[in-house]
């Protein structure tokens, strides 16, 4: 929290410490996905991505539900979104926004799988034209990575030019003759891209459930920490000209589903956040850059976590998507943040038993300063909602 300061008298300290436990106190989430017009009652999911297609200031959507085309949900600023199609059908895994030529405009990323590793598919890149329509571009820019099996995404400025470079992580394990690993693409000038050499020691079969870049260290340097097939790894950005895995000396090599980097305890080093079956683990960053659990909670069928600022304390609150039997879900879990992590309370929220817990989004579509999720239920071949729950204070 913010000092406060000397001069403030004890009935103002009284009065804001009354405000600020009954805000901690008050959240909670409504589902709000017919008023927002984003409901889908049964389908196939995969995954969502938040971002500013416009750059009005407001949260727009991108879903990609599994074997349809891309939603395109564009924020109309009064509550709701306006829906636009883009692509056709295909084994469409996770999409990810960015300024890829340096125009003013977000492009989009998205990852198409092999189809169970006997078929070479086209990966997307979706070029935003200047009257808001978007072209896939994938071959023009050379990323096309037609032998992987493609599951995760993440932009990054790697090697520091001031351009964005592409991690794609893809499933490991192929059915004929070819390689599906995870790669590094480098920009080149914003026009094209290039394949990291094997110098930069990031071109691996891990797999990646989840892919975030993200400078855990402080050194102004994107990281990657990737929840491979099996284990959670991290990656150190060195000088911008290669990565060192140091997964298991910083001690993130754990089982892995789930995960998220975000400063848990309020301080500047970044904290890990690990989702797995039976466990979610909260981990501290210590000041020599290792991570110290403060936190092991038993779940349920545990495949998501996802962090955002529901209460007023500025810590991250964290979202937890649960898979259980297909339309006997297990149910999700909202925890406020309490003693920097170490410590967490469960409100209640909508739930949903139909489908299959898949993934969830953080963002805060209506500009109130408190984080929503999206929240998707329809694993693998299991149909089930997509929702939109919105933080609201309690009346």
């Amino acid at each position: 929290m913010r000092r406060l300061g000397a001069t403030l008298t004890a009935v103002a300290l009284v009065a804001l410490i009354g405000t600020a436990a009954a805000a901690w106190a008050a959240p909670r989430l409504a589902d709000v996905s017919r008023e927002a017009h984003v409901f889908y009652p049964n389908v196939k999911t995969w995954s969502a991505e938040a971002g500013d297609v416009n750059r009005d200031g407001w949260d727009d959507l991108l879903v990609s539900n599994h074997f349809k085309p891309i939603n395109l949900y564009r924020n109309q600023r009064d509550g709701t979104f306006s829906r636009a199609v883009v692509g056709n059908r295909r084994d469409r895994h996770d999409c990810v926004f960015g300024d890829v030529n340096r125009d003013g405009r977000e492009d989009f990323y998205c990852a198409i799988g092999g189809g169970k590793g006997r078929r070479l598919n086209s990966n997307e890149l979706w070029i935003q034209r200047p009257d808001g329509g978007f072209e896939n571009r994938a071959d023009r820019y050379d990323v096309t990575d037609r032998r992987g099996r493609g599951r995760d995404v993440a932009f990054l400025d790697a090697n520091g030019d001031g351009f964005l470079d592409l991690y794609v992580g893809n499933e490991p394990g192929r059915r004929d003759e070819f390689v599906s690993r995870n790669k590094l693409f480098l920009s080149v000038n914003g026009k094209r891209f290039k394949r990291a050499p094997a110098s930069w020691h990031i071109n691996r079969g891990i797999g990646a459930q989840i892919v975030q870049a993200i400078d855990y260290n402080g050194d102004r340097r994107p990281d990657l920490f990737v929840c491979g097939e099996h284990r959670a790894h991290l990656y150190r950005n060195v000088r911008g000209r290669r990565y060192r895995d140091v997964s298991r000396g910083a001690g993130v090599d754990m089982p892995c589903e789930g995960g998220v980097i975000a400063a848990m305890d309020g301080d500047r080093r970044p904290d890990v956040v690990i989702a797995a079956r039976t466990r979610l683990k909260v981990k501290h960053q210590r000041g020599n850059g290792t991570f110290k659990l403060v936190e092991n909670r038993r779940l349920h069928g545990g495949t998501e976590v996802v962090a955002g600022l529901v209460d007023s304390d500025a810590r991250p609150d964290l979202y937890v998507v649960q898979r259980g039997r297909p339309d006997a879900d297990e149910r999700d879990l909202m925890l406020l943040n309490r003693r920097g992590g170490r410590r967490f309370r469960s409100i209640r929220i909508p739930q949903t038993r139909k489908g299959k817990g898949d993934d969830a989004i953080s963002l805060d579509y209506d500009r109130n300063g408190r984080a929503d999720f999206l929240v998707m239920n329809g694993f693998h071949k299991q149909r089930g909602p997509v929702r939109l729950l919105a933080t609201r204070p309690q009346p």
